[in-house]
C-alpha cells in the first residue's frame, strides 16, 4: 500500500473518531403545557456540552412519556431511557444510579402552594404543622413528597395528574396543591385560562428535604459522571444560577430575598441527603 494512500486512511478513521455523537434517550413531556421539560432538557443539554472536550459530543432524544413511574422501571431495566429526571426517593436511589448534583440546587422541597383565590386570607392564621392538619393537600401518586407530608401526620389526597390536582382543588376535594417556588408559578400559568379559581400562594411555605436529580441506570456510571461533572462546571462559571434566573420556569422565585417574611414551617423528611447534594445547595433567605 502506497504511504499517501495509508494517510488518507488513517485521517478518515480520525475523523469518524472526532464526529463520533453519542445519543442520550430521554423523556418526552408529560403534558402538552409543561413547563418544567424545557428547563431540564436545557441543563442536560448545557451539561453535555460543557463536557464534550472530556467525553466528546452528544444529542439528546425523546421518548413518550409513559408516567412517572414507568419512565423509572425502564430506566432501571435499561430500556428505552439513558437519563430521567425525578425527585429523589430512598427507595430510587437503591434502584438507580443518582446524579449528586441537585437540579433545583436543594429548593425542590421550598413549597409554596397553589390553593382557590377566595381563601387566601385564611392562610395568614397557620404557624405550624397542627395548623396545616386542618387542610387536605393535593400530591401526585408518585411523588415522593407525598410519602413525606403523611410522615408529619398531614392528610393527602393523591391524583395521578397535575390537571387532575387542580381540579380537586377547584371542587374543594383538596385545600391546596404544594409546588416547589421555582416551579409553581410557570406550572400554574400555562393553565391559568382553564383554572381562573387558583392562584400560587407564596407568603406561608412549607419546607423539608427534597432534591430533583438526573438519574440513570446502574450500569451507566461514566454518563453520570459525565453529567455531574456538566453540572459543576455550569455552577462554578456562574451559567447555572443565570440560567435559573432567567428561565421561564424558575425565575419567579428570583430574587430569594422576597420570601424573608414568608411564614415558613418545617417538615421532617425520611429521605436521606448526601453531603454532596448540600455543598451544592442555596441557602434560603433569612428572616427578618
Amino acid at each position: 500500500m502506497k504511504t499517501s494512500s495509508l494517510f488518507f486512511i488513517l485521517v478518515y478513521f480520525y475523523t469518524v473518531q472526532c464526529v463520533a455523537v453519542t445519543t442520550i434517550m430521554t423523556t418526552g413531556k408529560q403534558k402538552p403545557d409543561d413547563a418544567s421539560h424545557d428547563y431540564f432538557i436545557g441543563l442536560l443539554k448545557l451539561a453535555l456540552m460543557e463536557t464534550s472536550n472530556e467525553y466528546g459530543n452528544a444529542v439528546i432524544q425523546t421518548v413518550p412519556h409513559p408516567g412517572q413511574e414507568r419512565v423509572i422501571k425502564l430506566l432501571a431495566m435499561g430500556e428505552f431511557y439513558d437519563v430521567a429526571w425525578t425527585g429523589t426517593s430512598n427507595a430510587r436511589d437503591i434502584k438507580l444510579h443518582k446524579v449528586p448534583f441537585p437540579l433545583f440546587k436543594g429548593g425542590l422541597g421550598w413549597r409554596g402552594m397553589i390553593i382557590r383565590r377566595d381563601t387566601q386570607d385564611e392562610y395568614a392564621s397557620v404557624k405550624s404543622i397542627d395548623d396545616l392538619k386542618n387542610y387536605v393537600i393535593c400530591q401526585g401518586s408518585h411523588w415522593p413528597d407525598a410519602d413525606i407530608l403523611e410522615h408529619n401526620d398531614l392528610t393527602v389526597y393523591r391524583a395521578g395528574h397535575f390537571d387532575a390536582m387542580l381540579q380537586m382543588v377547584v371542587l374543594k376535594r383538596c385545600d391546596l396543591l404544594p409546588l416547589s417556588i421555582f416551579e409553581g408559578q410557570a406550572e400554574l400559568a400555562l393553565v391559568q385560562n382553564s383554572f381562573p379559581e387558583l392562584m400560587f400562594y407564596q407568603e406561608l411555605i412549607i419546607r423539608y428535604p427534597l432534591t430533583m436529580h438526573f438519574f440513570v441506570n446502574l450500569k451507566k456510571k461514566k454518563l453520570a459522571q459525565r453529567i455531574n461533572l456538566g453540572l459543576e462546571k455550569l455552577e462554578n462559571s456562574g451559567q447555572l444560577e443565570r440560567y435559573m434566573q432567567r428561565h421561564s420556569l424558575t425565575k419567579n422565585a428570583f430574587p430569594l430575598s422576597k420570601f424573608k417574611k414568608a411564614q415558613v414551617i418545617e417538615l421532617q423528611s425520611t429521605e436521606i441527603v448526601s453531603k454532596d447534594t448540600i455543598k451544592h445547595t442555596l441557602k434560603w433567605p433569612k428572616q427578618n
